[in-house]
């Protein structure tokens, strides 16, 4: 089993959830985030695609990865998805300029599972499901200000952040 130093959001997502029990707690869903100080505090995950209730993780409860597995220890906390939805998140958020000009979206970013710290965003102009669609580094210092559904940054364009 891998204890990785950095774990990109997308592949923790992509994981089954698997408990110390033996359970499977089906596919990554959403994350739990802190967007002011830039932490995941967890993520969410969807036993089953009938059910409508969601297991909740905190990160503390993430032991390792193996392949497209994600184990844990100990109990899930129930949720459904109002409550869900009501979780703050930078994920799918605008990237707007300094002129307030939306440049991309916020697709991604790479964390330190044992903090929670974020060390980067990914952004992408498109949908980065695409394969060869283009993505840019943004660093925490670059961001600004946020808000629900928008960061906002000092930048000019999409061009003054590294691909």
């Amino acid at each position: 089993m891998t204890r990785l130093t950095t774990i990109l959001l997308s592949d923790l997502l992509d994981c089954d959830v698997k408990s110390d029990q033996g359970i499977n707690h089906g596919k990554g869903f959403s994350v739990w985030m802190h967007p002011p100080f830039h932490r995941i505090l967890g993520w969410t995950s969807k036993p089953s695609s009938l059910k409508l209730s969601l297991d909740v993780w905190r990160l503390d409860q993430l032991k390792g990865i193996e392949f497209n597995n994600v184990f844990v220890q100990g109990s899930s906390s129930a949720s459904d998805q109002a409550t869900i939805n009501r979780f703050p998140t930078l994920i799918n958020a605008g990237l707007l300029n300094k002129n307030g000009e939306k440049m991309a979206n916020i697709v991604d970013f790479v964390f330190q599972p044992t903090t929670g710290k974020i060390l980067y965003y990914l952004v992408s102009r498109s949908n980065p499901k695409i394969p060869g669609s283009s993505r840019w580094s943004l660093q925490v210092n670059d961001i600004k200000d946020q808000q629900p559904g928008s960061v906002f940054s000092n930048l000019h364009s999409i061009n003054d952040l590294p691909l």
